[in-house]
């Protein structure tokens, strides 16, 4: 069973592990996802949690369904989720994160460092 966090929603939570399936190459585009009691299961959740997660990445048009048989990754799946995520974070991570570096006193020159540093690793 895989481990929820409690600071998002556990839809969401779902939601972001499919998409980081999608974005590793791991499932492409005409994929079949898990069944939605096999997904329920694997995360120990009520099978409506996992239906709406797949609602919402159907309206997303990360995924479709296909009557009977199943939900699968879009055509354009792995390009919309780059754009969502792209915006999100320079909407939200990349303000927090200098705000972050002015409050500590980290200064660009002392990032780039450490940007560096890591890259080789």
């Amino acid at each position: 069973m895989k481990q929820m966090s409690d600071n998002k929603p556990v839809f969401i939570q779902i939601k972001e592990w499919i998409e980081q399936h999608i974005l590793r190459g791991e499932w492409s585009k005409g994929h079949q996802l898990p069944s939605v009691r096999e997904l329920s299961a694997e995360f120990g959740v009520n099978p409506n949690t996992i239906a709406r997660t797949y609602e919402r990445l159907t309206i997303e048009q990360t995924i479709y369904s296909v009557r009977g048989v199943g939900y699968f990754v879009s055509d354009q799946a792995k390009e919309l989720i780059e754009t969502r995520r792209r915006e999100e974070f320079r909407k939200d991570t990349i303000p927090q994160f200098i705000a972050d570096m002015n409050l500590l006193g980290i200064d660009l020159e002392e990032f780039i460092k450490h940007y560096n540093e890591t890259e080789k690793q």
